[in-house]
């Protein structure tokens, strides 16, 4: 549910566009630019979500239009084998949970797993995913404006808002020095084969981890 900017190679956001009011979407999600096609006049820049085959435009959004948040847990010790194994936290996002390649569990969450945060696990170690934050309502700061932020130039940021597993239910490998692409939900992914596109959106200068689960990247 949070985003932060580091640095940028100029002094402020590209600017503040219209937004699609069809839109939802959290600060840190990756956003591209269309005309708009009603109005007057039409054809004024509008922001909207980037999705898988996006490409040319992309910018960083920095403004929330949701009605819930999420956060990432990184590496997340479990060291309990069963059916019903509590983790730190419920509300899990569906299709963020990960089992990590080295030091992971054997795990998975399915039915009711997701909403009351149990995991079935068979060999212990750590898993990574996202969840929706309790008792946290959303927040729509669009609103009174109508227009958002994205962040267009290059420049350092940091985000807990990214693609934690990979299809297959693997933690992503989020390396330093590695590519980043957009995925299919819109948000930073380390591979392609998450539903990504082709095109890179920056690269890695922090990994996440268990301690500081967010995600520093350069926006190239």
């Amino acid at each position: 549910m949070s985003f932060k900017l580091l640095y940028t190679n100029l002094a402020g956001p590209q600017g503040d566009f219209l937004v699609d009011p069809s839109s939802t979407f959290e600060a840190g999600m990756v956003g591209t630019l269309q005309g708009t096609t009603t109005g007057t006049p039409t054809g004024l820049p509008q922001v909207i979500l980037a999705a898988t085959g996006t490409t040319g435009l992309l910018g960083i959004i920095d403004d929330n239009k949701t009605t819930t948040f999420l956060a990432t847990v990184k590496n997340e010790a479990v060291t309990t084998v069963g059916i019903g194994v509590a983790l730190a936290h419920a509300n899990i996002i569906s299709g963020t949970f990960a089992t990590g390649t080295s030091g992971g569990a054997t795990a998975f969450v399915s039915g009711n797993g997701f909403t009351n945060g149990l995991a079935t696990v068979v060999v212990t170690g750590v898993v990574s995913y996202s969840y929706i934050i309790p008792g946290k309502a959303g927040d729509d700061t669009t609103l009174a404006s109508g227009k958002c932020t994205l962040w267009l130039q290059p420049g350092e940021y940091s985000t807990d808002v990214y693609e934690v597993a990979t299809t297959l239910g693997v933690v992503q490998p989020y390396a330093v020095a590695g590519a980043l692409y957009v995925s299919a939900n819109s948000k930073l992914s380390a591979q392609v084969l998450n539903g990504g596109t082709g095109t890179i959106v920056g690269y890695v200068t922090k990994s996440p981890s268990a301690g500081n689960p967010f995600l520093n990247f350069y926006k190239i």
